[in-house]
């Protein structure tokens, strides 16, 4: 990612250089960073993009996706030919503050400010990719959220998957 380093209000961008994540080994490399002011929210790891999976092999059409993270999966998005229009919705202000300007996109990409789980859809999805922020509520009660709020607007609901492959890389 080409993310500066920055901070925005409570949220900051951090370059570190690393050889593991959250206890998974990476290729020791530099990796880009999106913290809050009680966890990091993403980051640009393998481990990161192998829990995409579900987005990499269906992503075509109309797209949803929950939160900007750090603008990992714009520029796959963007190559992706099957892919007509990404629709972002994103709560923190400050996220699109540190992430936008310098993610990639192009005139398929829509950027909505408002909380995905309030939030009152304006359109309709082929898929809907969720991979934003459960809180206090387990994967189940996550899942049964978004799949109660946005099964009507989207024909296929996905989320991130645990990296199977996290011990090797």
């Amino acid at each position: 990612m080409n993310l500066p380093e920055g901070t925005a209000g409570e949220f900051r961008i951090e370059k570190r250089i690393v050889d593991s994540w959250c206890g998974h080994p990476e290729p020791k490399d530099e990796y880009t960073i999106l913290f809050c002011p009680t966890h990091e929210i993403m980051q640009d790891t393998t481990k990161e993009y192998r829990e995409h999976a579900p987005l990499w092999e269906n992503a075509k059409g109309d797209v949803l996706l929950a939160g900007l993270g750090i603008g990992m999966v714009h520029q796959f998005l963007i190559d992706n030919e099957d892919v007509t229009s990404v629709t972002i919705v994103e709560k923190n202000q400050e996220v699109i503050d540190l992430v936008w300007d310098h993610c990639p996109k192009n005139e398929k990409f829509r950027l909505v400010r408002a909380d995905i789980y309030d939030w009152e859809p304006d359109s309709t999805w082929d898929v809907g990719w969720f991979d934003s922020w459960i809180g206090e509520c387990t994967h189940e009660e996550y899942f049964k959220i978004i799949d109660d709020k946005y099964a009507k607007y989207c024909e296929q609901i996905l989320f991130w998957e645990e990296d199977k492959h996290a011990g090797n890389i």
